[in-house]
């Protein structure tokens, strides 16, 4: 295991989660698509600049851990943790890849 991809693969869903909210916000308002996760459904409805700012909060927040976890953790954790951020990568890819998707019929 090499510990920088904890670091690597924490940016990445950083990222993956900052451009989901964006496109979310940006089809949610062209009324081109609709939003899934009803936590965050009910949030974007009640306040959209507030749904901006929990996504940018949790990208910060998963970088604040990823950091954390590879200067402190040990091995075994810092593994678990990587293979839990591995499944987020992938979960986020796939979202990311349906709003790719969808803005490339635009």
């Amino acid at each position: 295991m090499n510990k920088k991809n904890i670091i690597l693969f924490g940016i990445s869903i950083a990222f993956l989660n900052l451009f989901d909210g964006i496109a979310t916000n940006y089809g949610l308002m062209k009324e081109f698509i609709e939003e899934m996760n009803p936590v965050m459904d009910f949030i974007i409805s009640f306040n959209p600049a507030l749904f901006l700012v929990l996504k940018t909060g949790l990208s910060l927040l998963i970088l604040f851990v990823s950091y954390s976890v590879y200067k402190n953790s040990k091995v075994h954790f810092q593994k678990l943790y990587l293979i839990s951020l591995v499944g987020v990568f992938c979960l986020y890819a796939g979202i990311c890849s349906m709003h790719l998707y969808w803005l490339s019929l635009l």
